[in-house]
């Protein structure tokens, strides 16, 4: 890393670190971060993505948070705004409860803050930088309303390196919305890291909603540990940025504990969405499951690359991939890698990908019932997505995802060859 961008990261903590404190912590894990530098393609699980932009950009640390955020639709639940990585007001009051700068050194908050991350290169810049991020702590059998936490950059040239943590102790449920997004066609940087803990029989519903603007970068990372009968359910959905990768890996430590992770990208225009999805089936009796779909046209570039692996004793694991994918432009390139690593004898687990183009004979049927290409082709493109859909239908979040969906799918009849 030259000279000039190391000067920029250190500024930044600086800054930071007389705003929110833990200055060691920060310092040692800029250090770190800065003698890894970012990951290159010569990183397999890197290959397939660059952050050479990153690496050349006048990045810096916003001073202000921005209070008027745009509106995100009717939210069925409690809304938690962030403007440039820092909690702002909602209806007149700031949501305190919900702010992990305010709670992270509390005693439930201090026992697994930062202790699913790992040490990767984006990670310890998170660390080093962080100022603010959700906290959603839920007690023991408690069923705590929905929370959308919106994440949004209106600086360009802004670092936003936010944190969250989110915690269901034994027998609590949730739902979570995140989602992220910014000023258009406004250069920023969005690198977030959300640690989440589910205890016995605990149940979240978690979708993120990656909305960004069309010169924005993200670089997300989301770490799950289960207890035993545990679920998680998680929905991703990507359809914004001019580069996005985001990685969520899952620990199924306790016997019984189960995660559904579903999926839907759309890589239009020169739109580069990388999708990394990793497992653990740490103990017996585990289910996981991964339903994916992708979209790209233009010349857009879409990743999915997932990886489940059962333990020795992790017997009667049962795990399935499927990943499907359509091309619409004969510019736009899709690669897929799905793996399993099996090191029990008495497992259920399989996988399968495609990648493909829309069925020109369906779209005929459709217009010999009278419907025009675009629409016809809108309705099948449509029909694909709803199959990573599933199970919004019983979430409640079905409306408020709708319109975003609705819009992402609008691709212009050029865009498919372009």
């Amino acid at each position: 890393m030259n000279l000039e961008t190391a000067t920029r990261y250190r500024q930044a903590l600086d800054y930071i670190s007389s705003a929110v404190g833990h200055v060691d912590a920060r310092q040692r894990a800029l250090e770190r971060f800065l003698a890894s530098g970012l990951p290159t393609p010569r990183l397999e699980d890197w290959k397939y993505t660059a952050l050479d932009a990153l690496e050349r950009s006048p990045w810096h640390a916003p001073e202000h948070a921005r209070d008027a955020l745009p509106d995100s639709g009717d939210t069925p639940g409690t809304r938690v705004a962030f403007g440039n990585g820092r909690l702002v007001h909602t209806g007149g009051q700031p949501q305190r409860e919900h702010s992990l700068a305010a709670h992270v050194d509390d005693a439930r908050a201090r026992q697994v803050f930062d202790s699913l991350a790992g040490d990767a290169a984006l990670t310890q810049i998170n660390r080093a930088l962080w100022q603010d991020g959700l906290w959603l702590h839920v007690p023991a059998g408690q069923v705590a309303p929905p929370v959308f936490a919106v994440h949004y950059a209106s600086e360009a040239d802004a670092m936003l390196h936010t944190r969250n943590l989110v915690v269901l102790e034994a027998g609590a449920q949730a739902v979570l919305v995140e989602h992220y997004r910014g000023v258009p066609d406004r250069a920023y940087w969005q690198n977030p890291v959300t640690e989440i803990v589910l205890g016995e029989g605990a149940h979240l519903d978690h979708l993120t909603l990656t909305e960004e603007g069309a010169a924005a970068s993200h670089t997300g990372l989301a770490v799950v540990r289960q207890a035993r009968h545990s679920r998680y359910s998680a929905l991703s959905v990507n359809i914004g940025g001019r580069l996005v990768r985001h990685e969520t890996r899952v620990n199924l430590d306790g016997p019984h504990a189960e995660c559904r992770l579903d999926g839907l990208f759309i890589a239009d225009t020169r739109r580069h969405i990388d999708q990394h999805l990793h497992v653990e089936h740490a103990a017996p009796r585990t289910t996981s499951r991964q339903t994916w779909r992708g979209i790209a046209a233009g010349r857009g570039r879409g990743i999915f690359d997932a990886r489940v692996v059962v333990h020795a004793g992790a017997q009667q694991a049962d795990a399935q991939q499927s990943s499907r994918n359509l091309l619409l432009s004969p510019h736009a390139e899709i690669d897929v890698k799905p793996q399993l690593e099996i090191h029990a004898d008495d497992v259920k687990c399989g996988h399968g990908a495609t990648v493909g183009q829309l069925d020109e004979a369906q779209v005929f049927y459709l217009r010999s019932r009278g419907i025009d290409a675009v629409t016809a082709r809108a309705l099948l493109l449509r029909a694909f997505a709803e199959e990573a859909l599933g199970w919004l239908k019983n979430s409640g979040l079905a409306g408020w995802l709708e319109p975003h969906l609705a819009a992402a799918l609008r691709l212009q009849e050029g865009e498919r060859t372009a």
